[in-house]
């Protein structure tokens, strides 16, 4: 197709992009084969992963894989901070300012912050 007619894909050719709105997949009927079954899985996972509770200044976000920087430290245990009116991640082994792409839709875990005692 041309530029101003772009390719058209459906489900059932088994498209690379898992953004699909949930309330498009509710709408969708029973699945053609299975590379509708299998995109419609990937969207369901990328659904559950971006819907949940972001990190807040004082967690501690743990992921199940190591990274390593480009300094050659490798960590999977960060400290949220808020830096102005942006949420940081902080390295827990030296306090180093980190980005983390896609963090969104990786697999992470949160440990809330300790709650602070109350006054008597």
């Amino acid at each position: 197709m041309s530029s101003t007619n772009p390719t058209r894909l459906s489900e059932t050719m088994g498209p690379y992009n898992y953004d699909c709105p949930a309330s498009i997949l509710d709408l969708l009927g029973p699945p053609a084969n299975d590379y509708a079954v299998n995109w419609r899985e990937h969207c369901r996972q990328r659904l559950a992963l971006t819907s949940r509770r972001k990190p807040r200044p004082g967690d501690t976000l743990v992921l199940p894989e190591t990274l390593t920087f480009t300094d050659g430290v490798a960590e999977r245990s960060f400290r949220v901070a808020q830096s102005g009116k942006k949420t940081a991640l902080r390295r827990m082994s030296d306090g180093i300012g980190v980005r983390i792409s896609g963090l969104m839709t990786r697999a992470w875990t949160i440990v809330p912050a300790p709650l602070a005692p109350a006054a008597t």
